[in-house]
């Protein structure tokens, strides 16, 4: 009975260290230039940063330079390469360091690790598609007796050939008699994609700016576009097409519907060798067409320095220009600087 006993103790020992093996075994795993690895579920790669959900540890982000090879053989992923291939596959080691083999149905890529522009799960859940962040910034002088409180955020949603994406950012001017509401914006964007880097776009946007005489506008827009430039470094794109403007002055007129043109066009800059920051380059020209010779331009440059994991100083700038105001009294250039703390989820 005992000899027997044994046996049995021994047997089950023995499965639950196969079962535990080859639980390991199906797991991703991230293979450092330091000879170290992590294992856990890989989520995604985009702007040159890897997030990943480690066993017994919430999630990490890793900057690319610093991983030797990806292998996640438990799912099919989604990869767009800054040589403008789209592939799908699971993830296996090479052989050569920073090289990944991307293997379906009995085909292999190999593709470098740095060459990755994004890459994200084929089957991955609806909340795992969303990411965002979200900006604070206070100023405050005795002199003038007046505060200015700022905000931004953005909301993203990825899937395989779509791209939702939700921006607002306000400036507030505080005093003890009140709050002035001197710059809102807020956008609603649609991309469709038909190629990895050509898309169709739709979007509604709000804005309001004092400084130039503008108490509402109203946008609805459409559009094609173009992801022209991704590099290790650089993602770019750039879309044009055709809005329709309602507008209200300060001096509440409203300006019916009015058409435009339009051109936008967008850098993102990355850099991860200390100091670590990242740059955002936003410019959109508008030309009149119901106003024969008018020209808007709006324009952002925002600079971000990771202080910690996930939360970031932010330095913008923002410049605002209309050589027809709603208002005739008005100017027809604005800028601003802001500055607060960006938190990124």
């Amino acid at each position: 009975m005992a000899v027997m006993f044994r046996r049995i103790t021994l047997l089950v020992i023995l499965l639950s260290a196969w079962v535990m093996i080859k639980a390991q075994a199906v797991k991703d795993t991230l293979y450092f230039t330091n000879s170290t690895m992590v294992i856990g579920k890989l989520k995604k790669v985009k702007l040159g940063v890897v997030t990943f959900d480690p066993d017994f540890a919430n999630d990490i982000t890793v900057q690319l330079r610093k991983i030797k090879w990806i292998e996640a053989r438990t799912k099919i992923f989604r990869i767009e390469t800054i040589q403008d291939k789209l592939i799908f596959g699971v993830l296996a080691k090479d052989v050569d360091p920073f090289i990944i083999n991307v293997i379906q149905e009995g085909d292999t890529n190999r593709i470098s690790v740095l060459d990755i522009s994004n890459l994200y799960p084929f089957d991955q859940t609806v909340l795992e598609r969303f990411s965002g962040n979200f900006g604070l910034g206070y100023s405050y002088t005795r002199s003038s007796n007046f505060g200015r409180l700022n905000f931004d955020g953005a909301l993203r949603y990825s899937s395989l050939k779509q791209e939702i994406s939700l921006n607002f950012s306000g400036i507030y001017t505080v005093t003890d008699t009140g709050m002035t509401r001197d710059r809102e914006d807020v956008s609603l964007k649609y991309n469709q994609y038909f190629t990895p880097r050509s898309f169709s776009t739709a979007f509604l946007a709000y804005q309001r700016n004092l400084e130039l005489g503008l108490k509402r506008r109203y946008q609805e827009g459409l559009g094609i576009g173009n992801k022209f430039l991704t590099s290790r470094y650089i993602y770019a794109w750039a879309r044009g097409g055709m809005v329709l403007n309602q507008e209200l002055s300060t001096e509440d007129e409203n300006s019916g519907v009015l058409s435009e043109a339009f051109m936008q066009v967008q850098f993102n800059f990355f850099r991860f060798e200390k100091p670590e920051f990242n740059v955002d380059l936003y410019e959109s020209v508008f030309f009149g067409i119901a106003q024969n010779g008018r020209i808007r331009n709006d324009g952002e440059l925002d600079i971000n320095w990771e202080i910690v994991h996930d939360l970031r100083l932010n330095l913008g700038f923002y410049t605002n220009f209309d050589n027809q105001p709603p208002s005739s009294g008005n100017r027809n250039f604005d800028y601003g600087i802001v500055f607060g703390l960006n938190y990124k989820f």
